[in-house]
């Protein structure tokens, strides 16, 4: 080991220290940076920044998540700063629901969904967009659902770092997508397009909130409201600080319209579009053509494609459909399938298999759900009379309209 790596190694160790010693004795403190409406000019909530002491080399943020990305220590990290955030916040009176904004890594989501008494303090849950890409979704989607149950709000932030990001809106169900006003001023054009393309396409069906971080000028507020945001944040509307002797009234975010997960898990994919779309009658050799060609354009979408597929029975997933969804769950951001008998399934990493009881109203019906930033396509058919194999009739409904696959696909993620 050579002079530079010995202090190198001396460097990490001191960090690692320090760190076991700030989050250990609680040293931790948090600012408030509040975010606006920027219809009303009101304040509804607040994000939070945790700091390390005044004087330590781990003062910053930026070098006290370092320090706890390198340790391994960021689900400490996360709940010492949550648990000072809301402390903090109570002493100051500030109370009301969904007014306070906390970033978490997705392996601190899991813990979060399990910890009660950290549930009964509702916040804005904040997760980094590029930290989707190299997660085990199926777990931490599972956890968002239990998490938006409990009155949480989800926003998703560094919208357009990783082109992954808005594959997966549609799975996370954001209420807030944050958009970081520098971030995307560096991207290229044509992807920026593509960006504000698929944040505008998702907002618009879901009916999400877009926040605007980094608004520092008079000017950029225009940009902010021209993204089609409708809160703000930034050194224009304050800068991380304490919280006011007096505080404003607090409305705190509203979970989106369609953004909550809760309740879905008695909806099918056949519900919720025969309630706008009307079902015509169809058999399987029609149904398998509608399916084949929706699974070719997910195809063609590649890894932007989020791909839901009911199967009924395990029997129906047979050798054939394997050599249609493996290559599928290598190229997709994510494909999942759901049947009856799957808990005997044996897959590959690529694609998520989901076990349906045998009572399950989406034990009767066949889905094909694709959703990408350029395309969404929902087929939805349930079969009448009892389910067999040789029963071939289904009512059936085609669409593309986004709202409704959007919907068709929650109700099926809140079942992973």
């Amino acid at each position: 080991m050579n002079a530079s790596q010995r202090s190198d190694t001396a460097a990490r160790y001191a960090a690692s220290a320090e760190l076991s010693r700030i989050l250990e004795s609680g040293l931790v403190h948090t600012s408030f940076q509040p975010i606006f409406d920027l219809d009303s000019m009101s304040v509804v909530a607040y994000g939070t920044n945790t700091r390390g002491p005044h004087g330590s080399p781990l003062e910053s943020r930026e070098a006290l998540l370092a320090a706890a990305a390198e340790s391994d220590r960021m689900v400490d990290f996360d709940t010492v700063s949550r648990t000072d955030a809301i402390s903090t916040a109570e002493r100051s009176g500030l109370s009301a629901p969904r007014s306070l904004f906390f970033s978490a890594a997705p392996s601190t989501i899991a813990g979060l969904a399990d910890d009660e008494a950290a549930l009964a303090h509702p916040m804005v849950l904040e997760i980094a967009g590029h930290t989707l890409v190299d997660t085990d979704l199926a777990p931490l989607l599972r956890a968002i659902v239990h998490i938006r149950d409990q009155g949480w709000a989800i926003a998703i932030t560094e919208v357009g770092v990783d082109p992954h990001t808005l594959a997966l809106l549609p799975a996370v169900a954001p209420d807030v997508i944050c958009l970081d006003l520098k971030i995307i001023s560096e991207l290229p054009d044509q992807r920026l397009a593509s960006v504000l393309s698929g944040v505008s396409a998702y907002a618009e069906a879901s009916g999400c909130l877009v926040l605007a971080h980094g608004v520092e000028t008079e000017q950029q507020v225009l940009t902010a409201r021209a993204l089609g945001a409708t809160l703000a944040q930034g050194p224009f509307y304050g800068g991380a600080g304490a919280l006011p002797a007096t505080l404003p009234y607090l409305s705190g975010v509203r979970p989106a319209p369609s953004g909550r997960l809760a309740g879905l898990r008695q909806d099918t994919p056949f519900s919720v579009a025969a309630e706008r779309r009307e079902a015509h009658i169809s058999n399987r050799g029609l149904l398998l053509q509608i399916s084949l060609f929706l699974e070719a354009r997910a195809a063609v979408e590649g890894d932007s494609a989020l791909v839901f597929a009911t199967f009924q029975h395990r029997d129906n997933f047979d050798d054939w459909a394997v050599e249609r969804y493996y290559p599928l769950g290598r190229t997709a951001a994510f494909v999942g399938a759901f049947g009856h008998g799957f808990d005997e399934l044996t897959l590959s990493d690529s694609v998520c298999a989901v076990e349906l009881d045998e009572t399950d109203p989406l034990v009767a019906e066949w889905n094909v759900v694709v959703i990408s930033p350029n395309f969404a396509a929902t087929l939805a058919a349930r079969q009448l009379g009892e389910p067999s194999p040789t029963n071939d009739t289904y009512e059936f409904i085609l669409t593309h309209d986004r709202r409704l696959t959007i919907e068709a696909a929650r109700t099926l993620v809140a079942r992973l």
